[in-house]
Order: structure tokens, then sequence, then C-alpha cells
């Protein structure tokens, strides 16, 4: 934890900035042939994009009639009254949004030293070289880095052998980023194999593109692209919460899975203020927990926060990446030109990509 202590007080800032490639040119084991950046994307694409009161504007549909089967294993939700069990678990998870601190075992903690760095990271004076030294004293986190930095995700032409030539490929943002799924990947990646787990880690995979949405989009609109990246990874933590409750209270009556529609709308309802009871127990940035608020009390779209409209944009572009790769929804029902033709969803990573990089 002093590792990150430091490196969170030194080399956070809250203004992003560009890393210069001649910052470790002197190094000689910076192979600028294996750090030339990729073409990007012109930007007279991003006129595809709809928009609302200069931001993002919410797709023409939604996917998640297919997405939330999917992560359950389910068949297609059914149209029917709650069964008893289904009115069981919705009060017991009423009980849990409104207390979550009441069942540690359930509701994930964050070390209470990170949301406390996260507003104290104001030195824009650090340098690549200082942020080089800070993680060499840390092995394992080296490690990280160089795997992340050679991971097909980066399409990189040669293999990337040093700590320094990772730093410049990966750049400030990058390493932000990797730090942050460094330390929320353990809440959602348990190693049994229940459904509640399956569950999961289906909600990391879409958490992870999600947040990668939101930083394209924030680069594009000229948000504070990390914040945009942690409201991403963070916006199901509450979902994810839900799903462990709910099997175990099925273990208690001895039920069925729940399958109406009705009990889902709600149940995800309920899991989105969880979400939002958390994310302000962690104390994060207020922009983020505004745009969790948001999501929790949704208002016109009009009104909402930069991340707050970025955030929906984002669900739903994660959800159909995720869906094509994975459980495509039956031909004919959708048409996913609708968002493909945004370079945020574009720039998305294929599974295996992702999957090389976790």
């Amino acid at each position: 934890m002093r590792f990150f202590k430091i490196l969170f007080e030194r080399l956070w800032p809250r203004a992003q900035h560009a890393v210069s490639h001649s910052a470790l040119a002197t190094n000689e084991d910076a192979d600028l042939a294996c750090l030339e950046v990729p073409t990007p994307i012109p930007a007279e694409a991003v006129q595809i994009r709809r928009e609302e009161n200069g931001f993002p504007a919410p797709p023409s549909l939604s996917v998640d009639r297919w997405f939330y089967p999917w992560l359950l294993s389910c068949p297609d939700f059914i149209d029917k009254p709650l069964t008893d069990p289904e009115r069981k678990i919705l009060t017991a998870f009423d009980l849990l949004v409104v207390r979550p601190h009441t069942n540690a075992e359930i509701v994930p903690r964050l070390p209470l030293l990170i949301p406390q760095l996260m507003h104290s990271l104001k030195d824009d004076t650090a340098t690549i070289h200082d942020l080089a030294d800070q993680i060499a004293k840390d092995p394992a986190l080296v490690g990280e880095i160089i795997r992340l930095a050679n991971s097909p995700m980066y399409r990189r032409p040669c293999k990337i052998a040093s700590l320094q030539q990772a730093i410049m490929l990966l750049g400030q943002d990058g390493l932000h980023q990797l730090i942050a799924r460094v330390a929320f990947y353990p809440i959602f990646n348990l190693k049994s194999s229940n459904s509640a787990n399956i569950a999961a880690r289906r909600i990391w995979m879409q958490s992870e593109r999600c947040a990668l949405v939101c930083n394209c989009l924030a680069n594009d609109y000229r948000q504070d692209v990390f914040y945009a990246y942690l409201t991403g990874l963070v916006a199901q933590i509450g979902l994810m919460v839900g799903f462990r409750f709910m099997e175990q209270i099925l273990d208690t009556l001895q039920g069925p899975i729940p399958n109406s529609t009705g009990f889902y709308k709600t149940f995800i309802e309920r899991s989105r203020l969880l979400s939002y009871r958390i994310i302000s127990e962690w104390d994060f940035p207020e922009p983020v927990m505004t745009a969790i608020h948001e999501q929790a009390y949704p208002t016109k779209y009009d009104t909402r926060s930069g991340l707050g409209a970025m955030l929906v944009v984002a669900d739903q572009y994660s959800k159909l990446n995720l869906l094509l790769q994975k459980q495509p929804p039956p031909e004919g029902t959708f048409d996913p030109l609708v968002f493909m033709p945004d370079p945020c969803y574009r720039r998305l990573p294929s599974d295996e990509e992702l999957e090389a990089a976790s």
C-alpha cells in the first residue's frame, strides 16, 4: 500500500498530459519502432454520432432485453406476475439498498486510502522519469504493466521489453486506468463457478468495455478522461452485488432463478440505487458520483451531466459489443448499424484482446 500511496499522491494529476516520446529517448531499451502510434480514426467520422445539447445522444434502441438474460444464462424473461420467492428477494434487496453498510460480506469495501487519494491528486509537476522510478519499486506492478503493453489490445509491431517502453506506450492516462483495473478486478472476478459469480465476471467484461467507451467519448468532448473511465468501470457494481445477494436468498428459499420481466425491471432499478450508495460510501470524485446518481435517478436526458450522458451511450455500446461476440440477438430483431458507425464503438478491442489483457 505504501507504493500506491506514493504513486497516487505524486503521479495522478487531474489535468491530463500527453507523454512525449523524447522523454525517455536516452534509455537504450527504448525502441521507438515499437512505440508507433496507430493512425487515428478521422475526425470527420465523429459526425456520425448523434448529439443532444453538445453531448452524445442515447441510442435509438436498447439491447437490455437480450443482455440481462445472457448475464444469467437464462432464456428470455417472461411477462407474468411475480412469484412469492421473487417478492421476498425484492423485499430483502430493498433493505440492502437502504442500508448497504450492514452486510460487509455482500457489499465490497474499498480501501480507505484510495478514495482519500482521489481527492488529493493535484500534482501536475511529476515527470515520466518520476513515474518510472516509483513503479520500478513494485516488481509485481512492473510485470503487470509490461504484460498489458504486450497484450494484443495494443497491437505493437514488436515486443515491449522494458518498463520505460511500456510507460511510453501507455502514457499517464493508460497507467491510471491500469491501476484502476488492478484495484477493481478482484471485486468482480471470483473463482467460484456458481451462477452469481459467472454473472459477476460477465458484468466485469461489460464494465471494462463501458469504461473504454466512456474514456473515448470524454476525449472527444473534452471531459476528464480518467473520471469517465472510472465511471464506466463502477457503474454496475450494484448489479454485481445484487446477483450475489439474490443467490444467497435463493439458497435459503430453495427456489429457482427468477425469470419474470417485472422482477428484473425492479431488480435492475434497485441495483442502480445500490451502485450510487456504494460509490457514495467510497467517496468518489464528485463528477463520477453525479453520473452514477443520474443513472440511479434518471431525469430528462438533456438535463444530465456530460459524464452522465456518456455513461448512457457507453452502457449500450458495451452491451451490444459483448452480445455480438457471445450471444447475438435473434436475426432481424434490431439493426446493429445503429451503434457500429460511432468511432468510440469501433475502437472497442475484440473479446480476445480484452481477455489477453485481463
